[in-house]
């Protein structure tokens, strides 16, 4: 079985079509057409349901897109542990991350590692918390930093730090002298809050339904830098990770106050790996350098 047939059906199944996947394999549609076609004759099963816009994988294809993904991060993993025997001179680190402070922690973390080990490079992509476990089940990242998540089959916690969410305001505001407040206070101010589709929402939405609270936030957005400016400027309160807030309350610029809901105050940020995947080298040495990162401000 020929390697270009298996990239070509990765590709195409990555990419669900032929004009996308021919794109990354800079070769005509026509050609990967015939590669897919000569796989299937090869296997003898139908690989793809094929219609004029798309090709998705039929159960077949499923079962040996799993074999493919297989290969692929095998050869990966015997590269880079040869690469190890020469020094860690090469090597790539795939990372899933949620928005924000987690974000922002890879991207410093990534700088000062590579320092050291200068190249190893880095594939750092935003995601919801149970896209970052699904992408690290199925091998498409090698490391996830995720809010709160769920127990997922597999999935182990390499790290975790405490991340409680708390109501932002500026230093003048009346809530600023509280040493706590609930969410259902919160409601008598102008409320900026994350988008619906992010993990810290999806929280914060759970305690409005059980507490029965009506939420009509003024501003909804992804931007943490946003909903600071929307506070800073005086325009009311935001619900933001208390992490993200350390350089702001730092110059006296912004309040944090802790939520008194359980469910807010008591999230993580976890540093998530699957559990019995041997990891790569470059992978390996990364992750202890986060570990001791996060040792280091937890201190």
């Amino acid at each position: 079985m020929h390697s270009d047939e298996q990239e070509c059906f990765y590709q195409v199944a990555l990419c669900r079509g032929l004009r996308k996947a021919s794109e990354r394999l800079d070769l005509a549609p026509s050609v990967v057409r015939r590669h897919i076609g000569r796989l299937e004759a090869e296997l003898q099963i139908k690989l793809f349901d094929r219609n004029s816009r798309s090709m998705t994988l039929t159960p077949a294809g499923e079962i040996y897109l799993n074999y493919v993904e297989g290969l692929r991060e095998g050869k990966r993993l015997v590269l880079e542990e040869l690469d190890a025997l020469k020094g860690l001179r090469t090597g790539h680190v795939r990372l899933r991350s949620i928005e924000g402070y987690a974000a922002e922690l890879a991207a410093a973390t990534i700088g000062e590692f590579r320092q050291q080990y200068p190249g190893i490079t880095f594939e750092l992509a935003m995601d919801g918390s149970d896209e970052i476990l699904a992408a690290i089940e199925t091998g498409q990242a090698d490391i996830g930093i995720a809010l709160s998540p769920r127990a997922s089959h597999g999935v182990e916690c390499a790290a975790r730090i405490a991340a409680p969410l708390c109501a932002v305001v500026w230093p003048g505001h009346p809530l600023a002298g509280r040493a706590s407040v609930a969410l259902a206070e919160l409601l008598d101010y102008p409320m900026a809050l994350p988008a619906t589709d992010t993990g810290v929402r999806h929280l914060i939405d759970a305690v409005a339904r059980i507490e029965k609270l009506h939420l009509a936030p003024v501003l909804v957005t992804s931007s943490i830098a946003a909903m600071q400016t929307f506070v800073c400027g005086h325009g009311g309160v935001a619900i933001l990770l208390s992490v993200s807030l350390r350089q702001h309350q730092a110059a006296g610029q912004l309040v944090g106050i802790p939520l008194s809901d359980p469910l807010l105050g008591r999230t993580t940020i976890d540093v998530c790996v699957l559990g019995r995947r041997r990891l790569a080298p470059a992978v390996n040495a990364y992750l202890r350098h986060l570990r001791a990162h996060l040792d280091g401000r937890a201190r």
